[in-house]
């Protein structure tokens, strides 16, 4: 049987194992950082008002931003739809796959998550910086 290309030529059309779009700069990107905005219906099937987020409610700007690092079928898509400074202020707290995360913060370390030193955390909290556990008193 001889292979037959998608409508699009690409091979291979599922997000699960297409390499993530990741344009070269982020200063490339050019989406609305206010109203409303729709990503393609490959993105989220439905309705069109399943397709529709509010850019002024953080809770919806992350869940598109998600949406659209990880079904973007090209770079195109993702300069069109994200706002360079909005990906900016939720990048840490958007929950992506570890393979859209990497590919995104090896093209551009400036997004890495900061990481909490945990041994620091640890020695704040037990000379009195931080929470401590008390001990019971002994009748």
């Amino acid at each position: 049987m001889s292979y037959v290309a998608a409508r699009d030529g690409r091979k291979n059309r599922s997000a699960a194992t297409r390499a993530p779009a990741v344009p070269d700069r982020i200063d490339d990107l050019h989406g609305h950082s206010v109203g409303v905005l729709e990503v393609p219906h490959h993105m989220a099937c439905g309705h069109a008002s399943r397709r529709q987020f509010e850019l002024d409610d953080p809770i919806q700007v992350r869940h598109a931003y998600e949406q659209v690092l990880c079904e973007a079928a090209n770079c195109g898509e993702v300069e069109d739809l994200i706002n360079p400074a909005m990906l900016r202020r939720v990048w840490r707290d958007l929950h992506l796959p570890s393979r859209v995360r990497s590919a995104w913060e090896t093209r551009h370390p400036g997004l890495q998550r900061r990481t909490v030193n945990r041994a620091a955390a640890i020695t704040e909290a037990a000379a009195g910086g931080g929470f401590a556990r008390r001990r019971r008193a002994v009748a």
